[in-house]
């Protein structure tokens, strides 16, 4: 819903407007995408208010932590997504945001090619 003010809105109106259905992830990747929406300037100048949908308490990790520690909290956790806090003030709230793609093995390789692929391997292996 659009508002042309930023305003807070009660759980129950939101839950009163919007179903389950409205937030739910497309199957197959079939499904609406970004560029299929189209909003007027008017549009774009107005507001989303998602505290009624949002996680406000969500999992974090200092941006210093190693991506091994995160691997750990995703599987134990079964997160879907680990936002990252800068280490020092006076910083943007968040840094970055890991999802489940950040820890595929072929991922990290692209992102780093210098790396063996097989040390890689084998160390998610647990030798």
């Amino acid at each position: 819903m659009f508002m042309k003010e930023p305003v807070k809105m009660s759980g129950s109106f939101v839950m009163e407007r919007f179903g389950a259905f409205d937030f739910a992830k497309a199957g197959s990747g079939k499904g609406l995408k970004i560029e299929d929406l189209h909003f007027t300037d008017e549009e774009m100048q107005m507001y989303v208010d998602l505290h009624a949908i949002a996680n406000t308490s969500p999992y974090t990790v200092v941006e210093t932590m190693s991506l091994a520690k995160a691997a750990l909290l995703f599987r134990e956790l079964g997160l879907r997504h680990l936002l990252v806090v800068p280490k020092t003030p006076y910083r943007p709230p968040i840094v970055g945001i890991l999802t489940r793609h950040d820890f595929v093995a072929e991922h990290i390789h692209d992102l780093f090619p210098s790396l063996n692929p097989h040390n890689f391997h084998s160390a998610s292996m647990g030798g």
